[in-house]
Protein backbone atom coordinates (compact mmCIF):
# COMPACT_ATOMS: atom_id res chain seq x y z
CA UNK A 1 0.00 0.00 0.00
CA UNK A 2 1.09 3.55 -0.68
CA UNK A 3 1.77 5.71 2.36
CA UNK A 4 -0.98 8.01 3.51
CA UNK A 5 1.12 11.09 2.75
CA UNK A 6 3.33 10.64 -0.35
CA UNK A 7 6.48 12.81 -0.50
CA UNK A 8 5.87 16.31 -1.84
CA UNK A 9 7.90 15.54 -4.98
CA UNK A 10 5.07 13.33 -6.24
CA UNK A 11 2.75 16.32 -6.09
CA UNK A 12 5.20 18.51 -7.99
CA UNK A 13 5.55 15.95 -10.80
CA UNK A 14 2.34 13.87 -10.84
CA UNK A 15 1.80 10.95 -13.19
CA UNK A 16 0.56 12.03 -16.61
CA UNK A 17 1.82 15.60 -16.25
CA UNK A 18 3.94 15.65 -19.45
CA UNK A 19 2.43 17.69 -22.28
CA UNK A 20 3.75 17.78 -25.87
CA UNK A 21 6.29 14.96 -25.47
CA UNK A 22 9.26 14.80 -27.83
CA UNK A 23 9.81 11.07 -27.24
CA UNK A 24 7.16 8.36 -26.90
CA UNK A 25 8.38 4.76 -26.81
CA UNK A 26 6.40 1.57 -26.28
CA UNK A 27 8.35 -1.54 -25.33
CA UNK A 28 7.06 -5.08 -24.83
CA UNK A 29 6.84 -5.64 -21.07
CA UNK A 30 6.91 -9.45 -21.11
CA UNK A 31 10.23 -10.69 -19.71
CA UNK A 32 11.48 -7.19 -18.87
CA UNK A 33 13.57 -7.41 -15.69
CA UNK A 34 15.72 -4.29 -15.47
CA UNK A 35 15.73 -0.56 -16.14
CA UNK A 36 19.32 0.47 -16.88
CA UNK A 37 20.06 4.21 -16.93
CA UNK A 38 23.39 5.91 -17.62
CA UNK A 39 22.80 9.59 -18.39
CA UNK A 40 24.84 12.72 -17.61
CA UNK A 41 22.05 15.29 -17.24
CA UNK A 42 18.99 13.26 -16.36
CA UNK A 43 16.45 15.98 -15.60
CA UNK A 44 13.32 14.90 -13.73
CA UNK A 45 12.43 11.22 -14.02
CA UNK A 46 9.27 9.60 -12.65
CA UNK A 47 9.29 5.79 -12.57
CA UNK A 48 5.94 4.01 -12.14
CA UNK A 49 5.57 0.26 -11.79
CA UNK A 50 2.14 -0.44 -13.23
CA UNK A 51 2.89 -1.69 -16.77
CA UNK A 52 1.30 -4.93 -17.94
CA UNK A 53 1.62 -5.70 -21.65
CA UNK A 54 3.62 -2.62 -22.65
CA UNK A 55 6.28 -0.56 -20.90
CA UNK A 56 6.38 3.11 -21.91
CA UNK A 57 8.87 5.97 -21.96
CA UNK A 58 7.61 9.53 -22.47
CA UNK A 59 10.01 12.50 -22.49
CA UNK A 60 9.70 16.24 -22.96
CA UNK A 61 12.41 18.87 -23.23
CA UNK A 62 14.99 20.09 -25.70
CA UNK A 63 15.75 17.28 -28.11
CA UNK A 64 19.52 17.71 -27.95
CA UNK A 65 19.44 17.08 -24.19
CA UNK A 66 17.23 13.97 -24.25
CA UNK A 67 18.80 10.48 -24.10
CA UNK A 68 20.35 9.29 -27.37
CA UNK A 69 19.48 5.67 -26.70
CA UNK A 70 16.19 4.23 -25.47
CA UNK A 71 15.78 0.59 -26.40
CA UNK A 72 15.22 -2.88 -25.05
CA UNK A 73 18.30 -5.10 -24.95
CA UNK A 74 17.36 -8.66 -24.02
CA UNK A 75 15.74 -8.34 -20.57
CA UNK A 76 16.77 -4.73 -19.94
CA UNK A 77 15.33 -1.37 -20.94
CA UNK A 78 18.45 0.70 -21.65
CA UNK A 79 18.46 4.50 -21.47
CA UNK A 80 21.79 6.21 -22.19
CA UNK A 81 22.84 9.76 -22.88
CA UNK A 82 26.12 11.67 -23.04
CA UNK A 83 24.66 15.17 -22.98
CA UNK A 84 27.07 17.00 -20.68
CA UNK A 85 28.95 18.69 -23.54
CA UNK A 86 25.72 19.73 -25.24
CA UNK A 87 24.42 21.06 -21.94
CA UNK A 88 27.41 23.38 -21.50
CA UNK A 89 27.45 24.48 -25.14
CA UNK A 90 23.76 25.29 -25.50
CA UNK A 91 22.60 25.50 -21.88
CA UNK A 92 19.13 24.42 -20.86
CA UNK A 93 16.01 26.44 -21.62
CA UNK A 94 13.36 23.83 -20.76
CA UNK A 95 13.01 21.27 -18.00
CA UNK A 96 13.71 17.68 -18.96
CA UNK A 97 10.74 15.55 -17.90
CA UNK A 98 10.57 11.79 -18.36
CA UNK A 99 7.89 9.34 -17.23
CA UNK A 100 8.47 5.59 -17.41
CA UNK A 101 5.99 2.78 -16.74
CA UNK A 102 7.45 -0.64 -15.94
CA UNK A 103 6.30 -4.03 -14.61
CA UNK A 104 6.06 -4.27 -10.82
CA UNK A 105 9.17 -6.42 -10.25
CA UNK A 106 11.54 -4.46 -12.52
CA UNK A 107 14.99 -3.73 -11.07
CA UNK A 108 16.28 -0.16 -11.28
CA UNK A 109 19.99 0.35 -11.98
CA UNK A 110 20.67 4.05 -12.54
CA UNK A 111 23.64 6.40 -12.61
CA UNK A 112 23.70 10.10 -13.43
CA UNK A 113 25.70 13.29 -12.99
CA UNK A 114 22.73 15.53 -12.19
CA UNK A 115 19.05 14.77 -11.92
CA UNK A 116 15.99 13.80 -9.94
CA UNK A 117 14.57 10.28 -9.73
CA UNK A 118 11.08 9.79 -8.31
CA UNK A 119 10.01 6.24 -7.46
CA UNK A 120 6.30 5.46 -7.44
CA UNK A 121 6.01 1.89 -6.17
CA UNK A 122 7.96 -1.11 -7.43
CA UNK A 123 9.26 -4.27 -5.78
CA UNK A 124 12.51 -4.94 -7.67
CA UNK A 125 16.00 -4.08 -6.41
CA UNK A 126 16.96 -0.40 -6.55
CA UNK A 127 20.56 0.70 -7.13
CA UNK A 128 21.05 4.43 -7.77
CA UNK A 129 24.34 6.33 -7.95
CA UNK A 130 24.31 10.07 -8.57
CA UNK A 131 26.72 12.96 -8.32
CA UNK A 132 24.21 15.74 -7.62
CA UNK A 133 20.45 15.50 -7.36
CA UNK A 134 17.53 13.95 -5.57
CA UNK A 135 15.93 10.55 -5.07
CA UNK A 136 12.38 10.62 -3.74
CA UNK A 137 9.10 8.76 -3.57
CA UNK A 138 7.86 5.40 -2.39
CA UNK A 139 9.38 1.97 -2.99
CA UNK A 140 8.46 -1.51 -1.78
CA UNK A 141 11.82 -2.94 -2.84
CA UNK A 142 13.50 -5.30 -0.37
CA UNK A 143 16.98 -4.21 -1.46
CA UNK A 144 17.75 -0.50 -1.90
CA UNK A 145 21.18 1.08 -2.40
CA UNK A 146 21.45 4.83 -2.99
CA UNK A 147 24.63 6.90 -3.13
CA UNK A 148 24.75 10.65 -3.78
CA UNK A 149 27.74 12.95 -3.62
CA UNK A 150 25.48 15.93 -3.10
CA UNK A 151 21.71 16.05 -2.80
CA UNK A 152 18.64 14.84 -1.00
CA UNK A 153 16.89 11.53 -0.41
CA UNK A 154 13.22 11.53 0.58
CA UNK A 155 11.58 8.10 0.74
CA UNK A 156 8.56 6.61 2.47
CA UNK A 157 7.81 3.05 3.52
CA UNK A 158 11.20 1.40 3.03
CA UNK A 159 10.37 -2.19 3.94
CA UNK A 160 13.55 -4.25 3.52
CA UNK A 161 17.31 -3.76 3.41
CA UNK A 162 18.40 -0.24 2.51
CA UNK A 163 21.77 1.48 2.44
CA UNK A 164 21.77 5.25 1.88
CA UNK A 165 24.98 7.26 1.62
CA UNK A 166 25.03 11.02 1.09
CA UNK A 167 28.26 12.99 1.22
CA UNK A 168 26.63 16.42 1.35
CA UNK A 169 22.88 16.94 1.67
CA UNK A 170 19.97 15.48 3.58
CA UNK A 171 17.75 12.45 4.02
CA UNK A 172 14.11 12.31 5.11
CA UNK A 173 12.67 8.84 5.64
CA UNK A 174 9.13 8.17 6.78
CA UNK A 175 7.14 5.19 8.03
CA UNK A 176 3.50 5.22 8.97
CA UNK A 177 4.14 1.88 10.66
CA UNK A 178 7.10 -0.45 11.13
CA UNK A 179 6.56 -4.09 10.14
CA UNK A 180 9.72 -5.73 11.47
CA UNK A 181 11.32 -6.21 8.05
CA UNK A 182 13.14 -2.86 7.87
CA UNK A 183 16.96 -3.07 7.96
CA UNK A 184 18.08 0.45 7.12
CA UNK A 185 21.44 2.23 7.33
CA UNK A 186 21.69 5.96 6.58
CA UNK A 187 24.97 7.88 6.52
CA UNK A 188 25.14 11.61 5.81
CA UNK A 189 28.54 13.26 5.93
CA UNK A 190 27.47 16.91 6.03
CA UNK A 191 23.82 17.94 6.26
CA UNK A 192 20.99 16.33 8.15
CA UNK A 193 18.74 13.32 8.60
CA UNK A 194 15.07 13.33 9.64
CA UNK A 195 13.32 10.08 10.55
CA UNK A 196 9.52 10.23 10.64
CA UNK A 197 8.26 7.36 12.79
CA UNK A 198 5.10 6.22 14.57
CA UNK A 199 4.60 8.09 17.84
CA UNK A 200 5.23 5.04 20.06
CA UNK A 201 8.75 4.41 18.69
CA UNK A 202 11.61 5.66 20.87
CA UNK A 203 15.12 5.95 19.38
CA UNK A 204 18.35 5.03 21.14
CA UNK A 205 21.03 7.72 21.04
CA UNK A 206 24.48 6.18 20.59
CA UNK A 207 27.37 8.09 22.14
CA UNK A 208 31.06 8.09 21.33
CA UNK A 209 33.09 9.34 18.39
CA UNK A 210 32.67 12.48 16.33
CA UNK A 211 29.43 11.48 14.59
CA UNK A 212 25.85 11.82 15.73
CA UNK A 213 24.20 8.41 15.80
CA UNK A 214 20.72 7.13 16.50
CA UNK A 215 19.31 3.63 16.41
CA UNK A 216 15.75 2.40 16.20
CA UNK A 217 15.16 -1.24 17.12
CA UNK A 218 11.83 -2.99 17.64
CA UNK A 219 10.93 -6.38 19.10
CA UNK A 220 9.47 -7.38 15.75
CA UNK A 221 12.90 -7.06 14.08
CA UNK A 222 13.19 -3.54 12.65
CA UNK A 223 16.66 -1.99 12.85
CA UNK A 224 17.36 1.54 11.61
CA UNK A 225 20.81 3.13 12.04
CA UNK A 226 21.36 6.79 11.21
CA UNK A 227 24.73 8.57 11.29
CA UNK A 228 25.50 12.24 10.59
CA UNK A 229 28.99 13.73 10.49
CA UNK A 230 28.15 17.44 10.71
CA UNK A 231 24.53 18.55 10.94
CA UNK A 232 21.23 17.56 12.49
CA UNK A 233 19.77 14.14 13.28
CA UNK A 234 16.14 14.22 14.36
CA UNK A 235 13.41 11.68 15.02
CA UNK A 236 9.95 13.12 14.41
CA UNK A 237 6.36 11.95 14.83
CA UNK A 238 4.96 10.72 11.50
CA UNK A 239 1.39 11.59 12.51
CA UNK A 240 2.36 15.22 13.08
CA UNK A 241 4.97 15.75 10.36
CA UNK A 242 3.66 13.49 7.58
CA UNK A 243 0.61 15.65 6.99
CA UNK A 244 2.90 18.57 6.12
CA UNK A 245 4.53 16.74 3.17
CA UNK A 246 2.21 18.43 0.68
Amino acid sequence: MMALHPPKTLYKFPMGAINNPVVVKNITAAGLEELYIDVNILGNLLICFDAESSATVVSAGEEHLLPERIERVERSLVIEGRNMGTYFRHRQKQKILTEIHLPLQTKVNASFMAGVIILNGGEGDVDIKGQFGEVAGITHSKNVNISLRGGDVSLNELSGKASLNISFGSATLGWKELRGTEQVNIHCGFGGVDLLLPSHITPIEEHGGLFKKKKIATLSGTTIHATVGFGGLDVLNWDLEGSDEK
